[in-house]
């Protein structure tokens, strides 16, 4: 797979800016007094019982709709006419597209109220210490309060 020069271009782009933003907030917060922090989000993520719960609960609906798929193809695999088959296959996807997309609406949802609730508390943590700036551990090679533990202590 090749990458074409304008794609490789916009990228090389967008990581320059991104990368002068995050200098020109971490030169802001340094010249007003101001600290920064640093929080390690994927920690965060894999300690959340929320984000638990949301892998749960996306298991269980995965597990549904394959246990509908296999019920479908065993009822068609009963059915000896070819037409009846076609409309049986046609109804039973129907349903198990219309399953699953509720599922996809009701897991984005909760995906969002998650990643909310995840991020309500990196801000009152992050007030808490009296952090402006508050930056992706990975993203920061050296300094910044480390403000992981805390909030890994009330994702729990």
């Amino acid at each position: 797979m090749s990458i074409d020069k304008k794609t490789f271009a916009c990228s090389v782009s967008s990581a320059v800016i991104v990368a002068l933003l995050a200098s020109f907030a971490l030169f802001k917060a340094s010249n007003s007094g101001d600290n920064f922090g640093v929080v390690d989000l994927q920690r965060v993520v894999a300690e959340s019982k929320d984000v638990a719960a949301l892998r749960a609960s996306r298991s269980a609906q995965i597990a549904e709709l394959k246990k509908m798929a296999d019920d479908a193809n065993a009822k068609i695999d009963e059915i000896k006419k070819d037409e009846e088959k076609k409309e049986a296959t046609d109804k039973y996807l129907a349903e198990i597209q219309t399953a699953k997309k509720e599922f996809d609406n009701s897991y984005n949802s909760e995906l969002q109220a998650s990643d909310a609730k995840i991020q309500g508390v990196i801000n009152a943590v992050a007030e808490k210490k009296g952090l402006s700036i508050v930056l992706s551990k990975t993203s920061v090679v050296s300094g910044g309060v480390d403000i992981t533990e805390a909030v890994v202590d009330l994702v729990k």
